[in-house]
């Protein structure tokens, strides 16, 4: 009697585990459906100038990246140009290149 329950109880369990992905497909998207409404004109222009004022932002702080580095001394550059590899690599995940570590003294 023990077993026969079991073995019922094992039978729903492989049945609700086949069943699940069919229930979760049906909640998708039909392509059929209405798109959702993007917004009136006033909320597009809206949106069109915070771009416009965005795109506009970046361009004063590359601009005065740009003159901020042109202001610098030729070694200064150098340097600013070397750390900020050094910085993007290390951001990058990638870390140092396996030479450069087999040969620099380490700090003990």
């Amino acid at each position: 009697m023990l077993k026969y329950k079991k073995r019922i109880f094992i039978g729903l369990f492989v049945i609700g585990l086949f069943s699940s992905p069919a229930i979760s497909n049906a909640q998708d998207v039909d392509a059929r459906s209405p798109k959702p409404n993007s917004g009136s004109s006033q909320q597009i222009k809206a949106d069109k100038k915070k771009e416009k004022q965005k795109k506009e932002a970046a361009k004063g702080i590359e601009k005065g990246k740009q003159r901020h580095e042109k202001l610098q001394a030729k070694n200064t550059k150098k340097m600013m140009k070397k750390s900020k590899r050094k910085s993007k690599r290390y951001n990058d995940g990638k870390g140092e290149p396996f030479f450069k570590r087999l040969f620099t003294k380490k700090h003990h």
